[in-house]
């Protein structure tokens, strides 16, 4: 990877005294539902999802969002660094009841397409995304959402420091992050030649690494030094704060639902073990052995069921050209065999909203279903980093909502104009 300092966009000290930065910064754009949105517009008049993912209050509200940010610049809302710098962004949460610490370190990484083996991604992207992405990139000529990625380059010691932070927050999950510049150009040199050779995985932010790649190929960009890099986080792949949580389904509008009958047809490719409730199938798929693919049904009136892949199946239509490593996900297991052989959905429905839909928090999925609200949660296991390492060195990428990294890369404490030299 190609890494370079960058003058940051920041907060002048003023709105921070002001308001906190716990009050402008705001999640990445697709964390944002409508509750959160509301809250991030109420936090504070100057909170960055006013530029980052603003209300479609007018015509054009990239044009809007445009208008919003060269304000902020003209009026001293925000600043621009006079000398460019790395920076250690860290964030401090809770995970299994212990505390965790992660340190990425936040710089400009060049663009290159995925077959240049540099920067790789883990899973597919949707159209509409990139489109709403451009559109702001192209209006706004501001790098202000991160892209997340990991990387085998050892960096966890190098970004160890015990210094005052220049900048510090705290999120609604409780999460602390806090940024520590780096503005010593040795240390540049040594972080630089740390991931010199290193290729990376995209952790977060597929569509905003191929949306910049995208506007930099614009002939709008060609005079836009900093089009060609995109503000990037990089984690240690070693780093014990590299945590993914699993990102379970629920099911509505299923055409004919009977969980009996599911469950009965699902037998061919499952074995099946019946647990009281659904909070001892939960427990028991965490402990469930990792050889062969599995996830819990909770469906009532069907006590709640624990389905591992048989040893030796029926046939499964897998699709043609995945690799073993594929196959072998939990995530694979489920839309292919179950989701697409059993239930007739495919992942174009999938991807169109219909009868799926995603959430990290267990309890709420199991609460969705005894509320009604949906017909079954599909309880699933987190995937590994070792399994996203294998699948992509495979030349493969994963289903989508595979992985949920948590904590996530929030925006509002760096920023690029790509306007800006590049150092």
């Amino acid at each position: 990877m190609e890494l370079r300092p960058f003058r940051s966009i920041r907060y002048a000290p003023r709105i921070l005294s002001a308001h906190g930065l716990s009050a402008v910064f705001a999640p990445p754009y697709d964390q944002i539902g409508p509750a959160v949105l509301d809250r991030l517009y109420a936090s504070a008049p100057e909170n960055i999802v006013r530029v980052t993912y603003r209300r479609r209050e007018g015509e054009d509200p990239y044009a809007d969002a445009a208008k919003e940010l060269s304000g902020w610049l003209a009026d001293g809302t925000l600043e621009k660094e006079k000398r460019p710098a790395l920076w250690i962004y860290r964030q401090t949460f809770m995970a299994d009841g212990a505390i965790v610490v992660r340190d990425a370190l936040v710089g400009l990484v060049r663009l290159a397409e995925y077959d240049a083996h540099v920067v790789l991604p883990h899973e597919r992207t949707l159209a509409k995304p990139k489109q709403d992405r451009l559109a702001l990139l192209a209006a706004t000529k501001a790098d202000l959402e991160l892209v997340f990625l990991m990387t085998r380059a050892p960096l966890s010691s190098a970004l160890s420091t015990r210094r005052t932070p220049a900048l510090s927050a705290t999120d609604e999950h409780g999460v602390r992050h806090d940024a520590f510049r780096i503005a010593d150009y040795a240390a540049h040199v040594e972080l630089q030649g740390l991931v010199k050779n290193a290729e990376a995985i995209i952790a977060d932010g597929h569509h905003r690494w191929e949306t910049a790649l995208a506007f930099s190929k614009d002939p709008a960009a060609a005079k836009l030094p900093g089009a060609r890099y995109k503000l990037c986080a990089i984690v240690d792949m070693a780093s014990p704060g590299l945590i993914v949580r699993p990102i379970h389904r629920l099911l509505s509008r299923v055409p004919g639902w009977d969980p009996r009958r599911v469950l009965e047809s699902a037998k061919p490719w499952f074995d099946a073990v019946e647990l009281p409730d659904p909070g001892a199938a939960a427990d028991a798929l965490r402990a469930h052995s990792r050889i062969r693919p599995a996830f819990v049904l909770h469906a009532p009136p069907s006590r709640p069921a624990l389905l591992t892949l048989k040893e030796d199946p029926a046939p499964i239509p897998w699709p043609e050209g995945r690799s073993d490593a594929w196959r072998a996900l939990d995530v694979s297991a489920l839309e292919v065999v179950f989701l697409g052989k059993i239930l007739a959905i495919d992942t174009d429905a999938i991807a169109r909203g219909e009868f799926v839909s995603f959430t990290s928090d267990t309890e709420a999925a199991i609460a969705a279903v005894d509320r009604k609200e949906a017909q079954a949660a599909v309880l699933m296991r987190a995937t590994t980093v070792s399994d996203v390492e294998a699948v992509v060195g495979a030349g493969d990428r994963l289903p989508q909502k595979s992985t949920h990294f948590f904590p996530k890369m929030y925006s509002g404490i760096f920023g690029v104009s790509l306007e800006d030299a590049v150092y």
